[in-house]
C-alpha cells in the first residue's frame, strides 16, 4: 500500500483536533473535580493561591514553547514542523489567526497538552498539587483561544473586560512582541510572567547555554550578541 493511499485511511487532522479538544475538557474537568473533593474542609485561599501560581506557570511555559518555535527548527522538521510554521508565518501575518474556528484554533494546544495532562494525572493525588494542575491546565488548553483574541480588532466585550484587567493577554501588551526583532512579550497566555523574564533576560541567556552546548539559533546568526530589552514598566500604556 503506497504512503498516499495509507494517508487517506486515517482521519482528517480536524477529527483529532476536535477530538483532542474533547478529551482536554474532559481532563480539566476532572482535575478541578478531585481538587475540590481533596481539599481540606474550609480550605479556600491555599487552592485559589495555587491556581493562580498553575496560571503564572502556564504563562510561562506558553512563552517558552513561543520562543523555542521563534528560534529553533525548521518549517520542514518531521512532527514538530507544522508547529514552528504556525509560529513563524504568524510574524509575516498577524491577523491569520483571527481566521481560524475554535477548532483550528484551539486543536493544537489539546493535541500537545492533553497527554502530558493525563499522565500527570495518573500519578499526582495531592490536593495542593491537583490546585495547581487547574490552573496550570486551565492557561494550557486557552492560550491559543487568548492569542487569537489579542489579535482581534473588536472581540467580545467580556474579552475586552478581561483584557482591561490584565486576566488575559491585551492586544497593547501582546503587539510588543511584534515589534522586530520580535524578542521580548513571548507569553500568550495572561502576560504575566513578561516583564519578569524580560527583565532577567531569560531567553538570551538560555540561548547562550544552548549555544554552548552547541544548539544554535536556525533563526539567528549569532544569539550571543546582546539585544536592547524595553525598559519592562515604560512605553505604551497595556
Amino acid at each position: 500500500m503506497s504512503e498516499r493511499q495509507r494517508a487517506s485511511l486515517l482521519p482528517p487532522r480536524r477529527v483529532f483536533e476536535f477530538g483532542a479538544i474533547l478529551v482536554a475538557g474532559g481532563l480539566f474537568t476532572t482535575t478541578a473535580y478531585l481538587a475540590f473533593q481533596a481539599c481540606p474542609p474550609g480550605a479556600f485561599w491555599t487552592p485559589l493561591g495555587l491556581v493562580f501560581l498553575g496560571l503564572v506557570a502556564s504563562d510561562a511555559i506558553s512563552g517558552t514553547v513561543h520562543w523555542a518555535a521563534d528560534t529553533y527548527g525548521s518549517p520542514t522538521m518531521p512532527v514538530f514542523g507544522s508547529f514552528v510554521r504556525t509560529f513563524r508565518e504568524h510574524h509575516s501575518d498577524p491577523k491569520a489567526i483571527t481566521r481560524h474556528d475554535w477548532i483550528e484554533t484551539n486543536g493544537d494546544v489539546c493535541l500537545f497538552s492533553a497527554p502530558v495532562h493525563a499522565t500527570a494525572l495518573v500519578f499526582v493525588d495531592d490536593p495542593w498539587v491537583l490546585s495547581w494542575m487547574t490552573g496550570l491546565f486551565m492557561g494550557s488548553y486557552s492560550n491559543s483561544q487568548i492569542h487569537k483574541w489579542s489579535h482581534m480588532d473588536d472581540p467580545p466585550r467580556v474579552v475586552r473586560w478581561l483584557q482591561r484587567l490584565r486576566i488575559v493577554l491585551s492586544s497593547p501588551h501582546h503587539e510588543r512582541h511584534h515589534q522586530r526583532p520580535h524578542l521580548t512579550h513571548y507569553c500568550i497566555t495572561t502576560g504575566w510572567a513578561n516583564g519578569f523574564l524580560d527583565y532577567l533576560r531569560f531567553f538570551r541567556i538560555l540561548e547562550r547555554v544552548l549555544a554552548v552546548l552547541g544548539v544554535h539559533s536556525t533563526t539567528r546568526n549569532n544569539v550571543a550578541t546582546p539585544v536592547a530589552v524595553r525598559p519592562v514598566f515604560q512605553g505604551r500604556s497595556e
